[in-house]
């Protein structure tokens, strides 16, 4: 069997000890499934390309600013301590002074690669040639090399360059969003060959997970936490049993017998018809007394009640409420109800609680990002224990165009007041240490007036993002939007999504409670209170003939709205065919 290594950043020259420890960790893994055979290795060298790169503080930021787009801080702990893989915190311009050249050159030649199409069609043209020449069974893929192999095999004039052949990246950057940015903000999978993603949790080097929907795709767990460089390292990944026992073991059968499915480590076991699942939250006894509600939890089984008058099955629906509703728990619910999704198939998310902003730090010590979150029991003003699309867009973004994915929002993100006898509001207003985040002094006016963040100012610049609403009006990040993978400009992104022949992200049907600007109010319906947007949601759904538009729903839920509470306008927002369909 042939196998082509491609290396990831940094050193590596041509016959180094590298391509010695790759060949040994390779040989081990296949004589574990075909002691009889032999594995032949060559290697595509490319750092001559990168060999004039030069990095100054201030361009590592840059780098990582970009690279870091999602909004979690990685670790680097081996160059500098206070930073943790999901804390808020990035590094500032004098701990990027005391980073080793290595973390320099690893940005360094990751945005070189993203940012310069010409060095880009250049490796593509040279990687291509030796596939042809070399004609190997599988190809084993590092970081920036997994970049460079992704970006050759989904370019049309090597869209056979695949065919036969298996590929296997392994601490791939391919998830990140700024990567996904590139190709229009969706990953596809190879169009004629199969594609394994090594992947470990404890890589801190810009890796992300990969979550595609298709047949010929899997991701392999290959987890390890070494001493040194982020947990990043070739040989770890090429050694883990995990390698032999799925990678080499389907290519011993030709063609592979059947392909397992694997669930990465932590993930909710299914149970009942994978065609429909709901997940439904309802928080009301949050931990401080002010910030608790009435009618959540009445929302999630009024919720369950008409999923199941339309056809979910009650094995098929999750309920968290209260305490149990905590950030580690809802992530992992998330997960269960996306993951493995296939075209036709129906996902629900209904949240009832509060929702609020969070306003977070760049790596220059600026704001430079406000985002919409859902606040889960364990809240504390921190990105860790928050709700954010930052992390949730790589679960829904790449689900099937065909797919159903609904997210019923009962909250609002502009504030939260009780009203002095009145309806209670779903919505925190922050802290005044964290307002002062996006609050500046005008001297001018005696006044203290908001300030947009510079990465939001640009981002609305984008004409998709105004066209669809993906900001609110001072430019926070909105939920379920998937901005992160967004941007392009309206004619770029559609350039690149027809070169790559598809759609861009997978966009859901958003039911949110309120405008951007607006507060959530919860309703009595006599004694028993709910919340005004779900409750009028299910009185109209229920009293709507079979077959009613998305839009005729959207209509009539906001006057039943109006009839129970001022200044609450529900929004619908969706895919333009989807406001023409029914809802389930």
């Amino acid at each position: 069997m042939q196998a082509l290594c491609i290396h990831g950043v940094g050193a590596h020259p041509p016959g180094g000890q590298w391509q010695h420890l790759w060949a040994s960790a390779l040989s081990r893994s296949f004589a574990r499934q075909q002691p009889d055979a032999e594995l032949h290795t060559s290697y595509f060298h490319y750092d001559s390309a990168f060999e004039n790169t030069t990095l100054t503080p201030s361009g590592l930021l840059s780098a990582i600013a970009k690279l870091s787009v999602s909004g979690l801080s990685h670790g680097f702990d081996d160059f500098f301590s206070g930073y943790t893989q999901h804390g808020a915190r990035r590094p500032t311009a004098r701990a990027a002074r005391g980073l080793k050249d290595s973390l320099r050159w690893t940005a360094g030649m990751l945005l070189q690669w993203a940012e310069d199409d010409t060095l880009r069609e250049q490796l593509c043209q040279r990687l291509a040639a030796q596939i042809e020449a070399e004609d190997p069974d599988i190809i084993f893929a590092h970081s920036l090399g997994s970049l460079i192999a992704y970006d050759t095999f989904q370019r049309a004039e090597y869209v056979d360059l695949c065919k036969g052949r298996t590929f296997v990246s392994l601490g791939s950057q391919i998830g990140n969003p700024f990567v996904r940015s590139l190709f229009a903000g969706r990953i596809k999978s190879l169009p004629n060959g199969y594609w394994y993603n090594l992947y470990n949790v404890h890589d801190d080097v810009f890796t992300s997970s990969l979550s595609l929907h298709e047949d010929n795709f899997e991701q392999v767990l290959t987890s390890f936490d070494i001493s040194g460089f982020a947990d990043h390292d070739a040989v770890e990944y090429l050694a883990h049993p995990n390698v032999s026992h799925s990678v080499f073991s389907d290519l011993a059968s030709r063609p592979p017998s059947a392909r397992r499915a694997r669930q990465m480590r932590g993930h909710v076991a299914a149970s009942g018809s994978h065609q429909q699942r709901a997940l439904i939250i309802g928080i009301d006894q949050y931990p401080a007394e002010d910030m608790r509600l009435e009618g959540c939890v009445n929302d999630a089984f009024l919720m369950s009640e008409l999923l199941q008058e339309n056809g979910f099955e009650a094995d098929n629906i999750r309920l968290l409420l209260n305490r149990r509703a905590t950030t580690e728990e809802i992530w992992r619910r998330l997960e269960w109800l996306l993951s493995g999704t296939r075209a036709g198939q129906q996902r629900v998310l209904c949240f009832s609680g509060h929702g609020a902003q969070l306003a977070d730090y760049g790596s220059d010590e600026k704001v430079d990002r406000v985002d919409e979150c859902l606040v889960p029991y364990d809240f504390d003003w921190t990105a860790e224990r928050a709700i954010t699309d930052d992390r949730f867009h790589a679960l829904y973004s790449q689900l099937p165009y065909d797919a159903s994915f609904v997210a019923i929002l009962d909250c609002c993100h502009s504030g939260g007041m009780t009203r002095s006898g009145g309806a209670r509001a779903r919505g925190l207003s922050p802290p005044d240490d964290i307002r002062h985040r996006t609050m500046r002094w005008c001297e001018q006016s005696g006044c203290w007036i908001y300030r947009t963040p510079p990465s939001s100012k640009d981002l609305r610049g984008n004409s998709r993002t105004r066209e669809i609403g993906y900001l609110g009006g001072n430019g926070q990040r909105r939920l379920f939007r998937a901005t992160d993978v967004l941007s392009m400009g309206n004619r770029e992104f559609n350039a690149r999504r027809r070169e790559l022949a598809h759609h861009g992200p997978y966009l859901p049907v958003i039911l949110q409670a309120c405008e951007e600007d607006q507060l959530a109010y919860e309703y009595r319906h006599g004694a028993t209170p709910y919340g005004a947007f779900s409750y009028s949601l299910a009185q109209t759904l229920r009293a709507s003939p079979a077959g009613t538009q998305l839009s005729q729903l959207q209509q009539a839920t906001q006057r039943a709205v109006i009839d129970l509470v001022d200044n609450q306008v529900p929004q619908f927002v969706a895919p333009a065919h989807r406001y023409t369909e029914p809802l389930f």
